[in-house]
């Protein structure tokens, strides 16, 4: 099941990709199926987006494999799928469908930073002894269908592929026994930063803000597959490409802090909440990771591919920033 946000002729839409590579919109859907099947204080209301899917937890699943089994037993007698106000609710790729970020705008975002043996070797650092955290904020993502934007006020851009989680239950003081019941499910996540900038000149303090924090740096998706269809995330393999070359191969089983221990040491003093995202870190690369490679670059026209096992491959490609407009007569210069 690959739950998906997706826009056609700028209208929004949840849903999800059929084995046939179509693309479902569950909250019209729903409303068809309970046309036909009446169930008596039904509440479509859980399809309206992910994080209301979340809230639904394993029945939000259950629910969707009946909607799938209903519109295929439909389309095998030769039904058209429109729902009975006439909504359509199947769509094709070829159609214009746009991806978006299958996160919910205005959630959290949490990015564990040396959280794996193999980062934290080509950097020469011990293993930490509690999760390191930063976070992101809703302008830095970008969709499947968008690009990472590479700003000219930096000289380092790089890019690493990580596991994310994304939360499905409200909780807090969550014990690491319980911390998997939080869980929906898992995508990928794209996390460009800027070298020069995290890493000022002259050994000032790391700057997560200018590093990691501009627009349009964090790439997730292209979907949320639910845990169960997952299972055990470790190990899952896991592969980046740039411009065809491998930059990073491993698996998750290389990561020192894993979801119940995070989710339990952050939970100590904040409110998780459906949709929140725990992005679990990069995996170390080629010689010359972070510094001093040129090589690692990115520049306007490269594609960055990532692949993770049970989930899927997140394509995304690079572009330049647009100049800001020239000031024009009257402009007051910048203070």
């Amino acid at each position: 099941m690959r739950l998906v946000h997706f826009t056609l002729q700028d209208q929004f839409h949840f849903g999800m990709v059929t084995d046939a590579n179509e693309f479902l919109d569950l909250d019209t859907a729903v409303r068809d199926y309970y046309g036909v099947n009446p169930v008596k204080g039904a509440d479509p209301s859980r399809f309206r987006d992910m994080q209301a899917f979340f809230r639904g937890g394993a029945d939000s699943v259950a629910l969707t494999k009946k909607i799938v089994e209903y519109v295929d037993r439909r389309r095998a007698m030769g039904w058209t799928p429109r729902a009975a106000t006439g909504a359509r609710f199947l769509f094709k790729a070829e159609e214009g469908i746009k991806l978006l970020a299958p996160v919910v705008h205005g959630n959290k975002i949490y990015c564990l930073a040396q959280n794996s043996r193999s980062h934290l070797q080509e950097q020469g650092k011990p293993i930490p002894t509690q999760p390191y955290v930063f976070t992101r904020f809703a302008n830095s993502l970008v969709g499947p269908s968008e690009a990472l934007v590479l700003n000219p006020t930096a000289t380092f851009p790089d890019v690493e592929l990580e596991l994310a989680a994304v939360v499905g239950q409200h909780g807090k003081h969550i014990p690491a026994a319980k911390a998997m019941e939080h869980i929906a499910g898992f995508t990928i996540a794209l996390d460009m930063g800027y070298r020069d900038l995290q890493y000022p000149a002259g050994g000032g303090p790391t700057d997560w803000v200018m590093g990691k924090g501009f627009d349009a740096t964090m790439a997730v998706g292209p979907w949320v597959v639910p845990k169960e269809e997952v299972g055990d995330p470790y190990p899952l393999t896991m592969e980046l490409k740039v411009g065809g070359v491998t930059r990073q191969k491993g698996a998750t089983s290389d990561y020192v802090f894993r979801i119940p221990e995070i989710l339990a040491h952050l939970s100590k003093g904040i409110t998780f909440e459906p949709g929140d995202v725990l992005s679990l870190g990069s995996l170390g690369g080629v010689p010359g990771f972070e510094f001093g490679n040129e090589s690692r670059k990115l520049k306007p026209g490269d594609a960055i591919e990532a692949t993770i096992e049970k989930i899927g491959r997140l394509t995304v490609p690079v572009k330049a920033e647009a100049p800001p407009p020239p000031a024009g007569p009257g402009t007051a210069p910048a203070a």
